[in-house]
């Protein structure tokens, strides 16, 4: 460890290098197995369906075994890490493996949530890793005013007040806050959001959980504050692949203050290097970057300001990343 001292919060810092981010683990009525089979979830949960890859949380924050302290710990004491101007960790990132649908909910503004919540915001995207043939999602609604929201919810016209897209392979699907969405079933996705936890639940298909014997309870009220009307927001895209030393990178999504995101495939071997912190998330293949292993559902951070690394073997990793 090196003894000088940080100028930004006087703390000491600490040699920048590649660390292993240990996931945090969450049961959800629409989990199962698969994150434990595909994705090397080592969990007892039952059913698990999240597997939260990246997050800083008080409900999940994640541990960094190399350094023996959390992310949120390595955030608030080693600032030359990151780079950020923002007071908290900006991301939070999850493996997202449903074999039901998971419930039609919408977040909060940033000033809503910072009112109402005394949380962030929660804009999120969805980055598809796999979908049956002509698989659709839950994005977006037909109603023209609030009131007319508020009457097809009342007499539970689902059918014409939600509307539903078709995903693929590689489409990434970027949802603003304010706006009604639901992954389906069988659809595997990588979601990257701001750092909360707030979720509005509008519509769960009046099932039951059958471990309390109860329906989940709904928000239909702060889900209406919140709402965007009309629905307006692009639906799915992908992006075309560039060839970079040897990594076939996608830039997906760079907006300040609310994260960047891409996806890179590597054959062999390649080389890459970016400007600020990120994180890479290995969804598929196995292989090394520097001198550690990854395999699907393994994160790494690459602190801000470090060299290039090299990628070796055929793989296809997710870079998650945040500027200001």
């Amino acid at each position: 460890m090196y003894h000088k001292v940080c100028k930004v919060r006087k703390v000491e810092c600490m040699k920048k290098q590649i660390v292993e981010i240990a996931p945090m683990f969450k049961e959800r009525i629409w989990g199962g197995e698969k994150i434990k089979r595909v994705f090397h979830g080592n969990t007892d949960i039952e059913p698990v369906g999240e597997m939260w890859n990246v997050s800083a949380l008080e409900q999940g924050d994640c541990k960094i075994p190399a350094l023996n302290m959390t992310l949120s710990q390595l955030f608030n004491d080693h600032p030359d890490w990151f780079e950020c101007q923002t007071k908290e960790f900006p991301l939070h990132c999850t493996l997202i493996v449903p074999i039901a649908d998971l419930s039609v909910q919408v977040h909060p503004t940033e000033t809503y949530a910072r009112t109402v919540e005394n949380a962030m915001g929660k804009p999120e995207a969805w980055y598809i890793i796999d979908a049956p043939a002509d698989a659709k999602i839950q994005f977006g609604h037909n109603a023209r005013t609030i009131e007319e929201a508020r009457l097809m919810i009342e007499d539970k016209q689902w059918d014409r007040f939600l509307r539903y897209v078709e995903v693929k392979k590689r489409d990434f699907l970027y949802v603003p806050d304010g706006h009604v969405h639901a992954i389906a079933k069988n659809v595997l996705c990588f979601e990257i959001a701001r750092s909360a936890d707030v979720t509005y639940r509008l519509y769960d298909y009046d099932r039951v959980d059958k471990k309390t014997g109860q329906k989940r309870p709904l928000h239909i009220e702060k889900s209406l504050d919140v709402l965007a009307v009309p629905h307006q927001a692009p639906g799915p895209y992908t992006v075309a692949a560039s060839l970079v030393d040897g990594c076939l990178i996608r830039n997906y999504f760079d907006q300040p203050k609310v994260f960047t995101f891409a996806s890179i495939e590597v054959k062999e071997e390649g080389e890459f290097q970016f400007e600020r912190f990120f994180f890479l998330t290995c969804i598929e293949g196995e292989g090394h970057i520097d001198q550690h292993s990854v395999y699907p559902g393994k994160t790494m951070l690459v602190p801000h300001g470090y060299k290039k690394i090299k990628i070796k073997g055929k793989l296809t990793l997710l870079l998650s990343s945040f500027r200001d």
